[in-house]
């Protein structure tokens, strides 16, 4: 079994915005480095053995915050992690009234977004098993984590809550394909006078 956590980078100066991202870098701002550190200070005790990125910025710098706390672990980074890429709309503000059910053409779809995830479980299944492993990615990466998880289809994907900057979602990877959502969208971290932020699966 594998021990995944899932997080979703910190707020950036294009997320304040409403400026579309993409496959393009961002950058963290004064609130997502704040919410990255607080992050990071939360998890500094827990048990972490390989600590994967998306390598765009945004996600990389949220994830140096965490290794601050991990020294002896070295940051491997993946494209497979990468948000979905939006080439009309990045850089660009999002449209009036906009939907993700609407994407621009030559967007990834839901179903490329879902191979994505999938890629990349059997990669951490085929290298990694036993251990616990951080992976930092992007909000509509994570909805395709889940989306496969659970085992539903494309159709299912924007069913999901939108994660918030620096949630923690927990999952086993069990090597039979029987894997399970432990916990969903914690953000306990960003108000520790609120707790119960986060949704636990049985």
């Amino acid at each position: 079994m594998i021990k995944l956590m899932i997080i979703r980078h910190g707020e950036t100066i294009e997320n304040a915005g409403n400026i579309c991202q993409g496959q393009q870098h961002g950058c963290l701002s004064e609130l997502g480095i704040q919410q990255a550190r607080n992050l990071a200070s939360s998890l500094k005790n827990e048990e972490i053995d390989v600590m994967y990125s998306s390598d765009l910025q945004r996600a990389m710098d949220t994830a140096a915050e965490i290794l601050k706390f991990h020294p002896m672990l070295a940051l491997k980074t993946d494209p497979l992690l990468r948000e979905r890429s939006l080439p009309l709309w990045e850089g660009k503000p999002f449209p009036k009234n906009w939907k993700w059910e609407y994407l621009p053409e030559g967007s990834e779809t839901n179903e490329d977004m879902m191979n994505r995830a999938s890629q990349f479980i059997q990669k951490l299944l085929a290298t990694t098993d036993g251990k616990s492993v951080a992976v930092v990615t992007h909000g509509g990466l994570i909805r395709a984590f889940r989306t496969v998880i659970a085992n539903k289809p494309a159709a299912d994907y924007f069913s999901w809550d939108v994660s918030k900057n620096t949630s923690v979602s927990r999952i086993e990877l069990h090597p039979n394909g029987k894997h399970k959502l432990v916990e969903v969208n914690n953000t306990d971290h960003l108000d520790l006078e609120t707790p119960g932020t986060a949704q636990l699966f049985s």
